[in-house]
């Protein structure tokens, strides 16, 4: 794999562009402010692109949720027991409009992150870059730190965290880039220079970082924390899918496509049974004959390797005390750590019964885990495809039994009437 350009930013350059202008019980005010929250990706993550070759956004962007809508689901997740929304934001149209449009975009944003904090919640606006477009996908914007579309990024974030710092909330926080996709040793020099931009915007301001390879938890435990060791207004992120063959079976995108009726922990049902289900999944596929044999074998071998690891609750607080012993280590406090985003596809089998409560465990052990730590953590997602929380489309209310597992309030009530809630695309892991 080509390696992205580096460059060099200088410790004491970095660590110089605030200087101690953060106290610690601020910082501490902040940080605590972020301890229950859920992922929105349906309001301003998925900006529409108008037909034609010119692939320019739709103006204005992110006109498909209402106010009205918009603030009902934030009184129903604040009922809820949620404390703050991490907000997805698609960086696209903020990177292509320019003049009295750009201003029209922060405006939506700023519009918005006060209806949050109208709302009794606390808000990270999170830089989320999807696939909807190719010139500003993930992919595009980790190009290298020296890439003209990365110097464009750092140009957004700085802007940005001008905006949000100017709002003078220590419920409000800045999350630089959703799950950079390359390795950590690539994504260092920009995460510096991402980190160093926002601190040109605002001196104060709370900032959430994630390691690469998609903020894995690994990723995390490889990053150089030296250049933001000093700066007590940091939030260090990462996010946790496992095992991948439960949370993403029948993901269309990922390699459990092909996965059914998989259990968890690992062990609480006969192999039989996932094995069959997926045999009849693929069986019921468009996919040629010769190539779903090769499908079988491929989602066989993903079971059995399942199974054999006996995952389990015990599995996932043994990853999260690994996280905990390497923020021990470098002197993090918990509560600066956040399980950024967790959550699991829902298949038709789990609406209910034995395996909505497979599901429901799940959504317990992981959140229980981060909370036994110290750390804070925000589900993904309330609405948008399979990950989707609320119990519909057109409901507000989350799924009793997942509110449950969160140790959350499930007798929130529902909106009387309401339009149907457009689906956001699916979420790319």
């Amino acid at each position: 794999m080509r390696k992205a350009s580096r460059i060099k930013v200088p410790l004491l350059a970095v660590a110089g562009v605030w200087l101690c202008l953060v106290t610690p019980a601020c910082a501490a005010d902040a940080v605590t402010a972020f301890g229950r929250g859920i992922g929105m990706s349906h309001v301003m993550a998925w900006a529409a692109i108008a037909p034609g070759p010119a692939r320019q956004f739709v103006f204005p962007p992110f006109t498909d949720t209402s106010d009205a809508q918009f603030t009902a689901e934030l009184r129903t997740l604040r009922r809820t027991g949620f404390e703050f929304v991490r907000f997805a934001v698609d960086p696209g149209p903020f990177l292509q409009f320019q003049g009295e449009r750009r201003d029209r975009v922060d405006r939506i944003l700023v519009d918005r992150v006060n209806l949050i904090r109208s709302s009794g919640l606390a808000v990270i606006v999170d830089l989320h870059p999807s696939d909807m477009h190719p010139d500003y996908t993930a992919q595009r914007l980790t190009a290298g730190a020296t890439s003209p579309v990365f110097q464009s990024y750092l140009q957004l974030i700085e802007r940005t965290a001008r905006l949000l710092g100017a709002l003078h909330s220590n419920k409000i926080a800045f999350e630089l880039m959703n799950e950079p996709p390359v390795p950590q040793a690539d994504w260092q020099p920009m995460l510096v220079a991402a980190y160093a931009a926002a601190r040109r915007g605002s001196r104060d301001l709370t900032l959430v970082l994630e390691g690469g390879h998609e903020a894995s938890a690994p990723a995390l435990m490889d990053m150089n924390t030296v250049p933001f060791s000093a700066d007590p207004a940091v939030i260090y992120s990462f996010h946790y899918y496992d095992p991948y063959q439960f949370t993403h079976q029948g993901a269309s995108w990922n390699p459990a496509r092909y996965l059914a009726d998989v259990p968890y922990p690992a062990q609480a049902r006969p192999l039989h049974d996932s094995l069959a289900a997926t045999a009849a999944l693929i069986a019921a596929t468009d996919i040629p004959a010769p190539k779903r044999a090769l499908a079988y074998q491929d989602a066989q071998a993903r079971l059995e390797d399942y199974r054999a690891s006996d995952f389990n609750g015990h599995t996932i607080a043994a990853d999260f005390a690994r996280v905990a012993d390497w923020a021990k280590s470098h002197s993090i406090p918990a509560d600066h750590i956040q399980l950024g985003e967790f959550g699991a596809n829902q298949t038709p089998a789990q609406e209910s019964g034995a395996r909505a409560a497979e599901r429901a465990q799940w959504f317990h052990d992981v959140s229980r885990a981060a909370q036994a730590n110290g750390f804070g953590w925000a589900v993904w997602a309330y609405r948008g495809g399979g990950f989707a929380l609320a119990q519909s489309d057109s409901a507000d209310a989350i799924e009793p039994s997942i509110a449950e597992a969160l140790g959350l309030h499930p007798g929130t009530a529902r909106r009387a009437e309401t339009a149907p809630v457009v689906p956001a695309p699916r979420r790319l892991p």
